[in-house]
């Protein structure tokens, strides 16, 4: 004789939930390929539950004029700065904490989608302000906002800060070493540059080969959210985030070549 299940009401209601149903389809819009089918999940999603800003960053993902998106994701950030004002996020014990709280994730993510559309756009400083807030917002920084920050410093001349930044997080991975090198490189110590450079190719030996042997054609196709430090996926990555600076700097490719490995 099988037994009657208890049914949990909370859980009953949670799995019923506008909220659950939404972020249901928004995963269905998220692993879609097709942009229109992505699309039309991700309106559905937010038709059932409005407040879900993840599905607003989904479509405006899909916006290929960046004024427009600029202005669009404003709106959102602003609606989830409501939203999580409501919920008292932005209380003083939770400054440094964000994105290790589920409920500011959503808002986390417009923020950085504005940072990277800010560097489309050319306006490095605004850019830079908007990495400082969310480094401040998420002490941990677990979204890697510092990989951008040290390169916008970089193009700007702020060696200062870059310097600063990069002993406050103590890493040395490709991401902080590589825009290091070119930091010293402008700066004119040419010395550290090659250090930085050495360090650079112990922690991922493709990207100077990579820069090296081709003219950029290799990045099409290649970029891809997931990668093993050392591999070719991180070195793709790392030259993709920073072609902005590498174009501010043509012979930093020759010093490479001719100073560098020439020695």
């Amino acid at each position: 004789m099988s037994k009657n299940k208890v049914i949990d009401l909370d859980e009953y209601k949670y799995f019923n939930s506008p909220k659950f149903k939404s972020d249901e389809l928004l995963e269905e819009a998220l692993d879609e390929t097709s942009k229109n089918k992505a699309l039309k999940l991700a309106k559905q999603a937010l038709d059932i539950y409005p407040d879900n800003i993840d599905a607003e960053n989904l479509i405006v993902e899909y916006e290929e004029n960046p004024i427009k998106k600029l202005k669009k994701i404003d709106i959102i950030i602003e609606k989830a700065t409501k939203i999580l004002e409501e919920q008292n996020m932005f209380s003083k014990e939770n400054i440094g904490d964000f994105w290790l709280i589920l409920e500011t994730r959503p808002y986390m993510r417009a923020r950085h989608n504005k940072i990277i559309t800010l560097l489309e756009l050319g306006r490095y400083s605004e850019a830079i302000k908007e990495c400082e807030e969310l480094l401040q917002l998420c002490n941990s920084d677990n979204t890697g906002i510092r990989y951008i920050l040290i390169g916008l410093y970089c193009i700007l001349e702020k060696f200062e800060q870059c310097e600063k930044l990069y002993k406050k997080y103590n890493e040395d991975s490709a991401f902080m070493l590589f825009p290091m090198a070119i930091m010293y490189f402008k700066k004119g110590d040419y010395k550290k540059a090659k250090q930085y450079l050495r360090k650079t190719e112990e922690q991922n030996e493709f990207i100077l080969d990579f820069l090296l042997n081709e003219n950029g054609e290799f990045l099409k196709g290649k970029i891809s959210d997931y990668y093993s430090y050392g591999s070719e996926e991180e070195a793709f990555l790392v030259i993709h985030d920073l072609m902005y600076l590498l174009g501010s700097v043509p012979a930093f490719i020759f010093f490479i070549e001719k100073e560098y490995r020439g020695k």
